[in-house]
Parts: C-alpha cells; sequence; structure tokens
C-alpha cells in the first residue's frame, strides 16, 4: 500500500498541475482581428497596445482590453430598434418656420490603432465616447444649422441644398472635436428628414398639380405640332397646285390634251390663264342624244 508520504506527494502534483493550467489559461490572450489590445496593469494602462494575434501576460496583475479599430457607426433614426437605441432616437429640430422636423443621421468613424491606449485612457471604451462626444455635438450642431432653413421653398431643409447644409455643419463640428482625439471621422450621412404629416400632405398636392400643369403642357404642345404639320401640309399642297398650274401654261401642248382627254371622259377640267382660271365641262347628255337622233335616222332612211 502506498504510504502517506506518497499520496500527500500525488495529491501536491495534482494541485500544481491543476494550478499550471489555470495559470496558464490565465495568462493566455488572444486579440482577435479587427482590435488592438491595451495591456493594464491593476487595472491602470501601461501604454502598451497589442496587435491582433495570441499573447502572454500576468495572470490577475495584467489584463488586456480590446479596442475596436475597424470603422465604426453610431446611428440615430426615427425608426425603433436601427438606431443605436432600442427606441426611436431621431433628432428633432426646429426650422426658422418653428416647424419640429425629425432628422435620421448616422456617423462613420474609427479608432487609431496606434493610439488605442489613449482612447481607452480618454474615454474606456466605444459606447461612453458615442454618447458623451458624438450624441451631444451632432445634436447641438443640427439643431442650430436647422433655425436658419426653411420649412418649405426652394433651399428648404429637406431638398438637398438643405441636407448638404446640414452634412457640412455636421462634419466641421465633429472634425473639430476629433482634433485632438484618437478618432478619424470618415463620413456624416443625413439618411431621413422626416417633415409633420400636414406639411407633407401640401408637399404631395402640390407636386400632383405640378405633374398636371405638365401633362396638360405637353398636351397643348401636341396639338400645337399637329397644327404646324397640317400649316406645313397645307402650304405644300398649295405649292404643288402652283407648280403644276405653271408648268401647264408653259406647255400648252399638255393642256390641251388634258383638255381632251377630260372631254372624252365627260369630267371637268379647270384650264388655268392669264386672269385666274376657266372651268370647262363636257355635256355627256347632249352627245348621247345626238347620237340616239343619228341612230334613229339611219333606221329611217334604210326603212324608207
Amino acid at each position: 500500500m502506498p504510504s502517506a508520504r506518497q499520496n500527500a506527494l500525488a495529491v501536491g502534483l495534482g494541485l500544481l498541475l491543476v494550478v499550471s493550467l489555470v495559470a496558464g489559461v490565465l495568462a493566455y490572450r488572444q486579440v482577435p482581428e479587427g482590435q488592438a489590445g491595451v495591456q493594464k496593469e491593476w487595472g491602470a494602462v501601461t501604454g502598451t497596445t497589442l496587435e491582433p494575434g495570441a499573447h502572454w501576460k500576468v495572470p490577475i496583475m495584467t489584463t488586456v482590453q480590446g479596442v475596436e479599430t475597424r470603422p465604426r457607426t453610431y446611428t440615430m433614426s426615427a425608426t425603433e430598434g436601427e438606431g443605436e437605441k432600442s427606441r426611436a432616437d431621431a433628432i428633432t429640430v426646429k426650422t426658422v418656420n418653428g416647424s419640429s422636423v425629425d432628422v435620421d443621421v448616422t456617423i462613420r468613424y474609427r479608432i487609431n490603432p496606434s493610439q488605442a491606449d489613449t482612447f481607452v485612457e480618454d474615454w474606456n471604451r466605444e459606447q461612453q465616447m458615442e454618447a458623451r462626444l458624438i450624441r451631444p455635438t451632432i445634436r447641438t450642431v443640427l439643431r442650430d444649422e436647422a433655425s436658419s432653413l426653411q420649412t418649405t421653398g426652394t433651399d428648404a431643409i429637406y431638398t438637398q441644398t438643405g441636407r448638404a447644409a446640414l452634412e457640412e455643419a455636421a462634419l466641421g463640428a465633429l472634425r473639430e472635436e476629433f482634433d485632438d482625439e484618437p478618432i478619424t471621422l470618415e463620413a456624416v450621412q443625413i439618411r431621413n428628414i422626416d417633415l409633420p404629416e400636414q406639411i407633407d400632405q401640401t408637399l404631395d398636392q402640390k407636386e400632383q398639380a405640378k405633374q398636371q400643369v405638365e401633362v396638360e403642357k405637353e398636351k397643348v404642345r401636341q396639338e400645337e405640332a399637329r397644327a404646324e404639320q397640317k400649316i406645313v401640309q397645307a402650304e405644300a399642297d398649295a405649292e404643288a397646285i402652283e407648280i403644276r398650274g405653271e408648268a401647264l401654261r408653259e406647255n400648252q401642248v399638255v393642256l390641251q390634251q388634258r383638255y381632251i382627254e377630260a372631254l372624252k371622259e365627260g369630267e371637268t377640267i379647270y384650264v388655268p390663264t392669264e386672269s385666274g382660271g376657266l372651268t370647262l365641262t363636257r355635256d355627256v347628255t347632249a352627245d348621247v342624244d345626238a347620237e340616239s337622233t343619228t341612230g334613229t335616222n339611219t333606221t329611217a332612211n334604210t326603212t324608207g
């Protein structure tokens, strides 16, 4: 049987193995791709930044906090669940006319990997920076800029000009705020501008009226085109008649031939003259009567 010394030795070795395994697990730290690891000792940032991959650290005393270095987006939207908040989170602004307008906005930024330790010292985590820096800045600047824009009109808040003004103001304010921060601003996008329902209906009616006016204008253009086409056709026909008449006046032989042919067919022909024109018509009835008389006389002579 094993002695008590041997049993104690076995238990000690077992405990040592367990402790070693636990220590190995605690000493290993994997930094995922797209993140930078910020090393801390007893919770304080040491200034050491770890690249993605496997690393060893001193258990318990040393910890590694991951900071996402890929582009991030922060969205404030009127659609529930679309933005960072589960509820509707659009920015409500007032125009120069006093109308309340909801603005959806998305900010895209990234944290500089080489300054991830500074970011942790200043903000600790991304969500805290978004809530304390991005959110109040963007709300303030959009409200200030919207107060100088009209609700409706040529350069209204919902037009391309109005959107560009809001985006430009937001970009300028955030760049100024990010100037001394380990953050790079990539874009600000005004995604949607939701006008009051009554104004929306008015704009829809106005747009429908504009479309109807365009339809009526197109009808007028088509009628004018058809009228012009008829005028051109009439002018062409008149010119053709004039050319034909001139040709007949200059070629008397052709005119006489046309006259003879018309008389044979019992037709009416218009003969142009210097004073205007002369209408000639062959009396077909007279010819028929003449033929009938001739036939009767011939029969009578034969009988006699």
